[in-house]
């Protein structure tokens, strides 16, 4: 019972409010009997004694929406055959206490009673009114939703645009004839969109409408890339003095931060007061946008010089005609009806004593220049509210009949209006699950000619069932300068396939960057950049990612055949070599470079040059697997060779105590160098092992290689051969100076070890820093040096002498190496000598 005893303390409160108004303020302004009474809240004036506000043009002609739909239902014969329809009009003055008084009336059973009757279960009670239209303001719907909910009287408003009102749980009874504020952000920002708007202020009243309207746009307009550089609330000071101060600083922003693109949602008289400031001041070439309550206002219109400020572009809620309506208000105003409506009114409410001066001559241009927008609005909610009754009364439009022993209470009209699908003018009525209707807007433009006169032209549409907006620039008339639409960003656009680096708070204040090679730049994130898949490269020309071309050394490519070539060439030459050891073998030259050495070093050296082949041709897991090991290992044999032989030479291996491993020097250089080069294999195959890769860091393709080059496996093999090479030149010097009689045989050696480590030394700054495919000739080509080092240095001299100077091959010419290395005696003696 708390509730109810609330609710009728609230409405005695409110009925009996001390003020200067008569104490019949509550009687009826507006009312004809019916069978069902549809109440009626519309802001008829717009001040009230006892609040100082400003007064707004009167809205007089939403009601006769209402008067015309209801007589006009009446006397059909389809939709209530039978059926009466009455209403029952108040006026709201736009102010919540005295819109709250006919509500709580309505609630009655009765005009004469203006409370509710306490009951125990108000399933089958029947208030005096069986639904309602209006308000006006968001602000009142929102407080007056709750109280008709307590009955479950419907309530439909034809101008409350708030988000608020969507939410079901708080106002299950509230369905509406014009799209919610959600609908006209979307349709604000893809027209911001449209022309590359990102850099916008917006501006809103201080009120229920304004605040929420602002909050659904930047909210929306941060997750589409649009920066809201500034936003304030347009001042409601009572005097004009403070308000205009506060117009000031706010104009003043606009232009400090370059804004040429301003959003507001605010009442016409709101929009009325900025827009003579912005005259004033002279702010000229800018874009306004017009939220639905102001885009095609009657008042505005009149502000001198408002051409100047640049181009006004509004959203107005779409709507349709009222065929027979104003020959309806005419009559109205030039019949003897008149006078009685100008009594009522100036007698029974003298608070709000505008429409009291409503005549034909002003209200026709207000008829006239807004098209019947907000009255359509009216005339749809009412055409709704017959419809429900239709099919509630179980109307038959054949036999112009309808049940009318049937019992209608609110909350069975309310489930009904949720049902209704009709046509109105062309023109779908219907309400979705949250009361939201599928009404569009209209893209207004104000466009003004040389001769100064004014017009409101359709540039376009929103579609708030597809969410499209449709823009016809070639109606849009830019009030600028060059003619042309303004700029209003921050940044300029970034071209193709550069991101977008952010600088400060504001994401559409950055710098524009190349995206890396091989990336692209992705629409959906603006300041990120794409790596194109694997298996495909960017083309800028097109736009898109391309599929790769696959790339590998061939044996036909150029290089690789200058490579072959050289290969075949080291091969014929260590023939050649061989043939004539074996042939001149027992002569002093040959026994001077020894047959086990060059035995050794020829076959490793073939090796090596075999192994080349695996560089050039078509990589694979198995070709990958064996190259590197087979070049390392042939190549460390020869090192070891003729290390083996600088020792023996240089008489170093004389610091071994055993006579048996003083002999065999040689071979246990090869075999222990070998044997240590062989681990390093294996433990770089247990490590990293090489394998097959796809390198797609060379552009437009795919490059198929081994990728057997990773540290610690390549570098330990390259790093021993290469240490093993400057052992064998330091021994070469070292054993020289102890060991001059054989000092010709060191000679040779040092040589051939001094340009391998030149070749080396080259080798690993250029492998290091190149790419591509022929890469990998550079280890081809350092080992075929190499080769032909040794084989220069070490036999081209000695088989030059065998064969075109055999005068010269003489034991006095060469100093042979012993059969067996001298004793320590004889060592002893050779020094002593």
């Amino acid at each position: 019972m708390e509730p109810r005893l609330l609710l009728e303390l609230l409405a005695f409160v409110l009925c009996t409010r001390p003020n200067k108004a008569k104490t019949n303020s509550l009687a009826i302004q507006f009312s004809a009997p019916g069978d069902f009474v549809i109440g009626g809240l519309f802001a008829i004036h717009s001040k009230v004694r006892y609040k100082k506000t400003r007064a707004e043009m009167p809205t007089c002609y939403r009601y006769l929406g209402m008067r015309f739909a209801v007589d006009e239902i009446n006397n059909s014969t389809s939709l209530l055959p039978g059926v009466k329809l009455g209403y029952e009009i108040h006026n709201t003055c736009n102010n919540v206490v005295v819109a709250t008084k006919p509500a709580v009336a309505f609630l009655s059973k009765y005009p004469s009673n203006g409370g509710l009757e306490a009951q125990c279960s108000y399933g089958d009670y029947k208030p005096r009114v069986t639904a309602v239209v209006g308000p006006d303001s968001s602000e009142l719907s929102v407080v007056l939703s709750r109280l008709l909910n307590f009955l479950s009287i419907p309530e439909i408003s034809h101008a409350s645009t708030t988000d608020n009102l969507s939410n079901k749980q708080l106002h299950p009874s509230f369905f509406r004839t014009v799209p919610s504020d959600k609908s006209q952000a979307e349709a604000m920002i893809q027209l911001l969109q449209k022309f590359h708007w990102n850099w916008v202020a917006a501006l809103a009243t201080d009120d229920e409408y304004g605040r929420r309207a602002l909050e659904i746009f930047v909210q929306l307009a941060l997750s589409r890339d649009t920066c809201i550089a500034y936003e304030a609330i347009l001042p409601s000071a009572p005097t004009k003095r403070e308000r205009w101060e506060q117009l000031f600083k706010i104009t003043s922003q606009l232009v400090v931060a370059g804004i040429n693109t301003t959003v507001i949602f605010a009442q016409s008289i709101n929009a009325n007061e900025l827009m003579t400031v912005v005259v004033e001041r002279g702010i000229t070439g800018k874009v306004w946008i017009a939220s639905e309550c102001w885009a095609t206002s009657a008042i505005i219109r009149f502000i001198p010089n408002l051409a100047s400020v640049g181009t006004i572009i509004g959203l107005s809620v779409k709507s349709g005609r009222m065929p027979g309506f104003s020959d309806y208000v005419q009559r109205i105003l030039a019949g003897p009806e008149q006078d009685q409506t100008s009594s009522i009114i100036a007698g029974q409410n003298d608070q709000c004593p505008e429409c009291g001066k409503l005549t034909l001559a002003n209200l026709s241009a207000i008829l006239y220049d807004t098209k019947f927008q907000a009255t359509f609005n009216v005339y749809k909610a009412v055409y709704a509210i017959a419809h429900a009754l239709h099919q509630l009364l179980q109307c038959n439009a054949i036999s112009h009949k309808c049940n009318m022993g049937r019992e209608v209470y609110p909350w069975q009209l309310l489930a009904e209006i949720g049902k209704v699908n009709f046509t109105v003018e062309s023109q779908p009525v219907y309400f979705d699950t949250k009361g939201n209707p599928p009404t569009g807007y209209d893209l207004i433009l104000w466009r003004w000619n040389a001769t100064g006169g004014f017009e409101f032209v359709s540039i376009g549409g929103y579609d708030a069932l597809k969410c499209e907006l449709a823009v016809n620039e070639s109606k849009i008339q830019w009030h600028t300068r060059d003619k042309k639409a303004p700029l209003s960003r921050c940044s300029q656009d970034c071209k193709s396939n550069q991101k977008r680096h952010i600088r400060g708070e504001h994401n559409c204040c950055y710098q524009c960057e190349d995206c890396p090679t091989g990336s692209f730049q992705d629409k959906s994130d603006p300041s990120q950049c794409t790596q194109c898949p694997k298996n495909q490269w960017f083309l800028e020309e097109n736009g898109t990612c391309e599929e790769r071309t696959i790339e590998y050394l061939e044996v036909t490519d150029q290089l690789p055949l200058i490579m072959l070539a050289l290969t075949m060439l080291v091969l014929a030459q260590m023939g050649i070599i061989s043939g004539i050891v074996a042939k001149y073998r027992s002569t002093p030259a040959m026994r001077y470079v020894g047959t086990f050495p060059t035995f050794l070093i020829v076959v490793s050296s073939a090796c090596l040059c075999g192994s080349c082949f695996f560089f050039i041709i078509k990589p694979s897991t198995w070709v990958c697997m064996a190259r590197q090991p087979v070049f390392f290992v042939s190549f460390t044999v020869v090192l070891a060779t003729l290390l083996g032989k600088v020792v023996q030479s240089s008489g170093l291996n004389q610091a071994l105590k055993s006579p048996l491993l003083r002999r065999h020097s040689l071979a246990l250089c090869v075999f222990l160098n070998t044997a240590i080069q062989c681990l390093l294999c294996v433990f770089w195959y247990l490590w990293d092992p090489p394998s097959l890769e796809e390198n797609t860091n060379v552009e437009r393709t795919i490059l198929l290689q081994c990728q057997d080059i990773s540290f610690p496996g390549f570098g330990l093999l390259l790093a021993f051969n290469y240490c093993l090479a400057l052992i064998c030149c330091i021994c070469s010097f070292l054993g020289s100076s102890s060991q001059q009689a054989r000092n010709k045989a060191t000679k040779a050696i040092s040589f051939a070890v001094v340009l391998i480590i030149i070749i080396w030394t080259l080798f690993v700054p250029t492998y290091a820093t190149s790419q591509g495919k022929y890469v990998s000739l550079f280890q081809v080509f350092a080992g075929l040096a190499s080769v032909f080092a040794v084989f220069g240095s070490c036999y081209y001299q000695v088989c030059y002498i065998v064969l075109f100077a055999p005068q010269m091959n003489t034991d006095s010419r060469f100093c042979s190496l012993p059969r067996n290395p001298p004793s320590e005696d004889e060592s002893n003696a050779a020094g002593i000598k």
